[in-house]
């Protein structure tokens, strides 16, 4: 519902630069396109609106399916007149819609980051590019649709209008062989009237698309480039006169506890129509369909019709000069059911028009939230509440469709989210297909709306340019007119990355002046980082305050002191700088933690920071899902593509891979530390005391985080644990603290006699089943270390076996009946052991200091792979080593070896200590000793091959996914299993995976259970068995590629890296770095039987 001034703009634009093709016209931004509404549709009756089932209106119907298509690289070689009616189109194939043209084989996907596929001369798009660029080949191609469809013979006398919710590129449309309109804009709807162009019975449909337009220039977002009519097609009915839009607002008192809800309706009736003795009739239901209204509310028609008329234009909520209020249908509610993302309680909203004889003639509705957004003191409060946003970006893609996304995918996404407990989503960066925001009001998740505007390749130069005021307006106005009635929409954000000017400023005004309501949010990366036109200080990439292995910027003053690294600051400083100024915008992290690869580390200190201060309102991770297409191999394999894997120039390659969840949704460890870093309950051990029976008492403390529900809804369980086992567990009492507070709870736990290490786990999960997840699902978790290990004995009085050994000059060959050992005095290390005649290592151990680097680790920011790869980290070379053997006692035999690799920038030595005894155990100390000019180090650890015949790994320590030192919280200390094939993450683009941290023991088993253990002594370790080594990984460019070795490459480190953030971002925490400093690794080697529990053996100490 536009106001006058905006309608005027935009029709206006329309008939300069008459000379240049519409779709290279930055002032054509439509032809007949209808003014942008609220998403509903036309019934029958008030009860098909209350249910709101589209398909089983008789007025509207749907137009997806096979359509006719053809393509072309560019439209000289489009077909010129295919509208007409009596073009033969039966030669050409057929195209779903909704699809991309470019997931059925038709061009070229492209990704890009940022900056734009073809040469930029705006606003044309077709200029000379670079010969080796797609575009070169590929210049505009068009896709030309046909559809044929019947008219319902019960439209007779009705309106009809032609409903595109999306088409990506911008577009032509004729029906019957006569023009209908033109738009772009490729995620926001385009609707026409074509009453005057449909006929009884058969109908012909064409539209052209054209993959790129002026409009391209404002659709710079981080994504594959792709095309065609994305989402539905839809004809639908009205009568001649009709409830054209509605807005909805629900205004709650100064208690937060009862309510006005007002509706503004706009009306709209052919020529000079008269509506004198129609209502507009509003009813509210219930959930349940039992009226939530004594009666229904009511207004005459003519007045509200004579407003449109008036004006001579469609106009939005009160006239263009008027001071009157919002809402021609107005009424208190005391008390109702209020809406927040925790509690999602909806009514459901009728309008009728009705005729002078009482006969609704149209019944439209929406779903209402009782809810208001405020921005207030700093904070963002909802219902009056602060409230923190734990939130994700969230691109609209899907593997295999590409930009069109199922009702399934969205429902799957959301439940997901739901249940990683993120409670917001920023639509990044474009209106999304408007079923998401329906799931949303429905099962409960903030929504940061955003318009579909960015114009990265150029900076903020188009931001300043008078000729494309229109087309930004264009843009925000179409987002808010569209969502306005959601009451998941928290807030609107103006576009993403593309600076700030005076289009900015007249967008950011129209929306405060169209819905005071919500808050207005922007994040420009370029140009002035907080205008005073928005209401929140938005950051990309913040830091942390604590010390950066690689400071870089902004610790440089010079480079922090320039507008367009004000991203980089940290949040603290943020927080402090707008206290000192008094400026009271909360401050919100739109993008941070970016997900590419194996990366989120340091999460939790994030997450920590932003709950210390009350105006650290929290941030949405980068982003959702990897934005992977299936592709394929010359042989027909299908693979997770990045960009280059069509073909595409240029591309930014696996700048595309940055999910928390895969591309096909399956879980990473990212998901998992998600969940635990936004859990919104804290579960701490406040004391552990013994009582006189020896039971033991665990005091905990439990602070609801929440803002607006208590913990009834929550049971609390809990397990005992030692070495991994679980040997008791129960349900504690339960609780229902209120939203923010604390309270204390005790955990009664049985005496056991159970040896090795306890751990108490709590576990907060859902008593009953909801929308979103069943019964039993775990919402947060703790974990914590309990007194009273027992050790087991140490096995005295085991007959040890003797052994021979046996020197040579090139190896040192140790064993029995029932082992053998070999040390290689070239390499100074075990090179193979064998028990009972099977080999289980047959290489190593030798040092390993390289790790295939992460997308983090290439990453902007520290560049870490590429310090690695200049000192030579990745290509060690060995001096000759040394290896000594002593005799200590029968039975026990010490090995002692020194090698010593050669780097570029340094030397590292490796002593090591093999104390081998009969009965096949070696226990082993190993002292790594950098020293030169090293840089940081990826790990400081050995690596052995395993050697085929070894299927099962199982451990205790963290797990059951893989985690690094700084991503590591959400992996339960315990004892854990799998198959070794399965070890790895298959990231799209290979890269260091599958390490397990703090690690007591380790087996490796055959399908018969017989293998070897490996057991820490003193200090845990972390390991990785998979059946690559980490060149392999670092040279494969995709995973498709890599092919498994027979052997399993065991990695046991004393240190690895961590993750940090530095593929878009700051990098990692100095604490979480591997300095060039000795470190001392410490383990024990065992022989593991068939039928034996590694966990016992692991438990085994030998006689001294």
């Amino acid at each position: 519902m536009l106001r006058i001034l905006t309608a005027a703009v935009l029709l206006l634009a329309a008939p300069l630069c008459a000379d240049s093709p519409d779709w290279e016209n930055e002032q054509v931004l439509q032809r007949n396109r209808l003014a942008a509404r609220a998403t509903f549709w036309p019934f029958d009756s008030v009860a098909a609106a209350r249910v709101g089932d589209r398909s089983a209106s008789p007025w509207v119907k749907s137009l997806d399916g096979d359509w006719q298509f053809a393509w072309a690289p560019a439209p000289s070689a489009a077909p010129q007149d295919f509208w007409q009616t009596g073009f033969d189109a039966g030669a050409w194939k057929t195209l779903p819609v909704p699809s991309n043209w470019q997931t059925h084989g038709y061009g070229t996907p492209i990704y890009k980051s940022s900056g734009y596929p073809f040469r930029i001369d705006p606003p044309q798009v077709t200029s000379e590019p670079p010969s080796d660029w797609t575009v070169s080949k590929e210049r505009n191609p068009v896709g030309s649709y046909l559809r044929t469809f019947d008219l319902p013979t019960e439209w007779d006398g009705r309106r009809m209008f032609l409903h595109f919710a999306g088409v990506e590129g911008a577009f032509e449309v004729w029906l019957n062989g006569e023009p209908v309109g033109y738009s772009q804009g490729s995620r926001s709807p385009a609707e026409f009237e074509v009453t005057d162009r449909l006929r009884p019975g058969a109908n012909r449909l064409a539209v052209r698309v054209y993959r790129y337009s002026d409009g391209s220039y404002l659709e710079d977002q981080d994504m594959w480039r792709l095309s065609g009519i994305h989402r539905e097609v839809v004809l639908y009915a009205t009568p001649p006169a009709r409830i054209a839009d509605f807005a909805v607002r629900t205004n709650l008192d100064a208690d937060y506890r009862d309510a006005e809800l007002a509706i503004d309706v706009q009306l709209d009736a052919i020529g000079d129509a008269t509506l004198a003795g129609w209502t507009v009739r509003a009813e509210l239901f219930h959930q349940d369909g039992k009226p939530a209204l004594a009666a229904p509310l009511e207004h005459d028609a003519e007045p509200i019709l004579n407003r449109r008329q008036d004006a001579g234009v469609l106009v939005e909520r009160t006239p263009q000069r008027g001071t009157g209020p919002f809402g021609w249908l107005a009424t208190p509610i005391a008390n109702p059911t209020k809406w927040t993302a925790e509690t999602p309680n909806l009514y459901r909203l009728v309008l009728s028009l009705v005729d002078p004889h009482g006969d609704a003639v149209e019944s439209v509705g929406c779903d209402v939230g009782f809810r208001e957004f405020e921005v207030r003191g700093g904070r963002l409060l909802v219902n009056g509440r602060p409230v923190k946003l734990w939130g994700v970006n969230r691109h609209e893609h899907d593997p295999v469709t590409g930009h069109t996304v199922s009702l399934a995918s969205m429902r799957q996404d959301l439940e997901l989210m739901k249940r990683a407990n993120i409670n917001a989503v920023r639509t990044a960066h474009y209106p999304n297909d408007p079923r998401w925001y329906e799931l949303c009001d429905r099962l409960g998740l903030y929504v940061l709306d955003e318009a579909d505007l960015e114009t990265h390749g150029l900076r903020g130069k188009l931001a300043h340019e008078p000729s494309w005021a229109a087309a930004f307006l264009d843009r925000v106005v179409r987002l808010v007119e569209r969502d306005t009635n959601h009451p998941s929409v928290i807030g609107w954000s103006l576009g993403n990355e593309s600076g700030w000017g005076p289009n900015f400023a007249a967008c950011a005004a129209w929306v405060h002046e169209a819905d005071p309501t919500r808050p207005v949010h922007y994040e420009g990366a370029q140009g002035d980082p907080d205008p005073a036109l928005v209401d929140f200080v938005s950051r990309f990439y913040p830091r942390v305050s604590e010390e950066y292995l690689h400071p870089d910027l902004p610790e440089d003053p010079a480079a922090a002191e320039r507008p367009e690294n004000a991203r980089w600051e940290r949040l603290l400083d943020i927080a402090d700088r707008l206290d000192a100024i008094g400026d009271n915008r909360p401050v919100l992290a739109s993008e941070f933690a970016h997900a590419m690869g194996n990366s989120m580390g340091n999460l939790p200190e994030y997450v920590a920071e932003m709950r210390s201060r009350d105006r650290l309102l929290g941030g949405f991770i980068w982003d959702w899902a990897d934005q992977a297409l299936v592709a394929g191999t010359a042989e027909g394999k299908p693979y997770f593509g990045y960009g280059g894997a069509f073909g595409d120039t240029p591309n930014h390659g696996a700048f595309c891979l940055n999910g928390v969840v895969m591309a096909d949704r399956s879980l990473t460890a990212k998901y998992h530390a998600v969940k635990k870093a936004y859990q919104p309950v804290a579960i701490e051990l406040a004391g552990v005391s013994q009582t006189a029976t020896d039971r033991w008492q665990a005091a905990l403390r439990v602070k609801n985080r929440r803002s607006h529900t208590d913990l009834s809804d929550l049971e609390v369980v809990w397990t005992l644990q030692a070495d991994g086992v679980t040997v008791a567990s129960g349900e504690a009492a339960s609780i229902s603290t209120l939203p923010g507070g604390v309270e204390r709870l005790v955990v009664e736990l049985p005496a056991s006699e159970a040896p090795g290490e306890r751990w108490l786990r709590v576990a907060l999960q859902l008593r009953t089943q909801c929308d979103w997840a069943p019964q039993g699902h775990e919402v947060a978790w703790a974990q914590f270390p309990l007194p009273g290990e027992s050790e087991s004995p140490a096995s005295i009085g085991k007959t040890v076996p003797s052994i021979q050994v046996s020197e040579g000059t090139r190896q040192v060959v140790l064993g029995n009946e029932r082992f053998e050992a070999t040390f290689s005095r070239q390499t100074a290390t075990l090179t193979s052991l064998r028990y009972d005649q099977r080999e289980v290592l047959s290489d190593g151990f030798q040092l390993q200091v390289f790790r295939a680097p992460t997308d983090n680790d290439r990453g902007f920011g520290s560049w870490l792979a590429k310090e690695w790869r200049n000192a030579g980290i990745d290509a060690l070379r060995f001096d000759p080593g040394e290896v000594t053997v002593a005799r200590v006692r029968v039975g026990v035999v010490r090995i002692e070896t020194t090698a010593e690799a050669i780097t570029q920038r340094g030397r590292i030595a490796v002593k090591s200590e093999w104390t081998v005894r009969g009965d096949g155990s070696i226990e082993t100390t190993h002292r790594i000793e950098p020293s030169g000019e090293l840089p940081p180090i990826p790990r400081l650890g050995l690596i052995a091959a395993i050697a085929p015949g070894m299927t099962e790994v199982e451990w205790f320590g963290r797990g059951p996914f893989e985690n690094y030192p700084d991503r590591k919280d959400a992996a339960d200390l315990g004892r854990w299993n799998g198959a070794l094939a399965t070890q790895a993450t298959p990231y799209p683009r290979p890269q260091e995976t599958g390490s397990r941290q703090d690690v007591r023991w380790i087996a490796l088993k055959s399908e018969q259970g017989a293998g070897v253990v490996f057991r820490a002594e003193g200090e845990p370790f972390a390991f990785s068995a998979l059946p690559y080594t980490a060149n392999d990984l670092a040279t494969a460019r995709r995973w498709v590629d890599l092919r498994p070795r027979a052997e399993t490459y065991l990695s046991i480190d004393a240190a690895q890296c961590g993750l940090g953030n530095s593929s878009c971002g700051p990098g990692v925490l100095t604490k979480y770095a591997v300095l060039p400093e000795p470190v001392t690794l410490r383990f024990t080697i065992s022989p593991l039987a068939t039928g034996d529990d590694p966990g016992v053996v692991a438990r085994e100490r030998p006689a001294p």
